[in-house]
């Protein structure tokens, strides 16, 4: 990676960082102001009929096809060419979106029953594939707490889809952004998606807490969809001379190849987008889903700051050297982009996974939050969110490592292959979703350590198969570097946890006050004494990641050339 790219990740990261961080707080106002309760599990709900659109085209496989064959075009002087392609595929897309989301609309109410069959009950029951069937079948014979609870999030569910046409059109706008290397607007558009769902929510602060109602934030996402998603990048490419029009030249040779790459790319996407889908299914209890949804939004985090937006950067570089079928680099890039995504997730990984409790105190911990049903205090809700985070945090290191081997496959237009391996992973991860909960202890918690299980199986069988295609890896610089992040990371985490020992206890009715107060202490200061023990270790142990991640940092020498930001390792 040159120090140019470097730079650009940065910027990213920055920009992901920001957009996370308003995750964050979105998900603080959602549980300050509704709790942690059967409202936020209808809310969590809603979002699943039109995220599974979000997830399967404008979520990632749009842009992980478009962008090589736009690159291809472009690389090769012609301009013309990759614009003409851009918008006959842009038109093609519109369309199909619009007609997706208006059946959407009128299919909301039974699929909101066949996804959710366990949504409504008060009490946790083991919910099996087939439940979906029956309820989507036979929806009488449930309880009136359910019927209700599904009305709503069909109507939830309905205010939401139009966002999804934003995100079909605005996904492709900035892919294609991406692909010319400019990574600002597509990086604000999350923001701007997350803040104003924050505003829709800050809103019912002014209204009487029994007439509060969440609706208000999902208006705010389906403002946010249209203002970030849709509007932003149609000015950054009006700005930057962009060129589109409406075509429907489907037998253009570029559009053709894009087309052919499609439907393998919707069916291998990531398993980490569809988990948390996957696990609404299994899900049941009051409060659950949403526990689940708080910890699962937590470990995203780091794999949003770090893994997606180093593979944003790094996909443009590896489609142009595909295309190039220069080899040679492009498997040296696909190796240091794995050790460096490592590096900085693997610690990210066991920091969230020891620190749980004060992370989850010390974001969450007010309001609706701290009470049950009755109004009283308790901790049960941290509890629950807390080993949620705990075992999804096991599996954060290597989604964010899929993050980048799946790229390589699709720089390669190679959507084939990730298709054989994710739809496998996927036949796993329901197993371990329908297996896992029946553990006597686990119950729920099941759902997030079978995303966890089954993201370092999927990680591994797609370095495997990438190896192979791409004649070698460098595996073992790679395990050399992968044993001492790791031993580094666990030094790390044996400082947190020895933090947590010392100045963490569970808030108590008389201490609740400063129970928030407690959670940011301990996680701050564990956080940063952990951080520099991992930075000492890995100093000694000579890892080179930690001198290339602050080179990123340095201006570049004017009269220098772009150099490789990963030293060669002193292996």
């Amino acid at each position: 990676m040159t120090r140019s790219a470097g730079k650009n990740t940065l910027l990213v990261m920055a920009f992901v960082l920001l957009s996370r961080v308003l995750g964050v707080v979105r998900d603080m106002v959602i549980n300050q102001v509704f709790g942690q309760n059967h409202v936020t599990d209808i809310y969590t709900a809603a979002f699943r009929i039109p995220d599974i659109l979000q997830y399967l085209v404008a979520g990632g496989a749009l842009a992980t096809v478009f962008v090589p064959v736009f690159t291809e075009y472009w690389n090769a002087g012609k301009q013309r060419d990759a614009w003409k392609v851009f918008g006959t595929v842009m038109s093609v897309v519109a369309c199909i979106a619009l007609v997706l989301v208006l059946i959407m609309e009128l299919a909301a109410a039974p699929l909101g029953r066949f996804m959710n069959p366990g949504l409504g009950l008060q009490k946790q029951v083991t919910v099996s594939f087939w439940d979906g069937w029956r309820v989507l079948l036979h929806p009488d014979d449930a309880p009136q707490e359910q019927r209700d609870a599904w009305e709503q999030v069909a109507r939830l569910s309905r205010i939401l889809l139009p966002a999804q046409w934003c995100f079909f059109v605005g996904g492709l706008m900035m892919g294609t952004l991406n692909a010319r290397h400019r990574f600002l607007i597509p990086a604000i558009g999350p923001i701007a998606y997350n803040g104003l769902i924050i505003v829709g929510g800050l809103t019912q602060l002014f209204v009487p807490e029994n007439q509060r109602s969440i609706t208000a934030m999902c208006w705010g996402a389906l403002f946010g969809a249209v203002a970030g998603n849709f509007f932003l990048p149609i000015w950054e490419l009006k700005r930057t001379g962009g060129k589109f029009w409406l075509s429907f030249e489907v037998g253009h040779p570029g559009v053709r190849k894009v087309g052919k790459l499609m439907l393998p790319a919707l069916l291998g996407l990531s398993l980490s987008q569809l988990g948390f889908w996957i696990t609404g299914s299994f899900a049941s209890g009051e409060g659950s889903l949403s526990a689940l949804r708080n910890a699962y939004n937590l470990t995203q985090a780091p794999i949003g700051i770090f893994a997606q937006a180093s593979a944003i950067v790094i996909f443009p570089t590896i489609s142009g050297l595909a295309a190039e079928k220069n080899w040679k680099e492009f498997r040296k890039e696909i190796h240091y982009g794995i050790r460096r995504i490592l590096f900085l997730t693997m610690p990210a990984s066991l920091l969230m996974a020891t620190l749980a409790e004060p992370i989850i105190a010390a974001i969450y911990f007010k309001g609706k939050f701290t009470q049950d049903a009755s109004g009283a205090f308790t901790v049960a809700n941290l509890l629950a969110s807390a080993m949620a985070l705990r075992l999804y945090s096991l599996g954060t290191f290597a989604w964010s490592a899929q993050a980048v081997l799946a790229r390589g496959f699709y720089a390669m237009q190679n959507s084939k292959t990730p298709v054989v391996i994710t739809t496998c992973m996927v036949f796993f991860f329901t197993g371990l979703c329908a297996f896992l909960p029946r553990v006597p202890g686990l119950a729920n918690y099941g759902l997030a350590l079978a995303l966890s299980l089954a993201g370092t199986v999927n990680m591994l069988i797609f370095f495997r198969t990438l190896q192979k295609h791409v004649g070698g890896l460098n595996l073992r610089g790679l395990v050399v570097a992968a044993l001492k992040i790791t031993l580094a990371a666990l030094a790390a985490s044996g400082t947190a946890f020895l933090f947590l020992r010392l100045f963490w206890h569970l808030p108590t009715v008389e201490h609740q006050g400063s129970a928030r107060f407690q959670g940011i202490a301990v996680s701050v200061l564990a956080s940063a004494a952990s951080l520099a023990v991992y930075g000492i270790v890995c100093a000694l142990l000579r890892v080179p990641e930690l001198w290339s991640i602050r080179d990123m940092f340095k201006k570049k020498p004017k009269d220098s050339a772009a150099s490789p930001s990963v030293p060669q390792s002193p292996e």
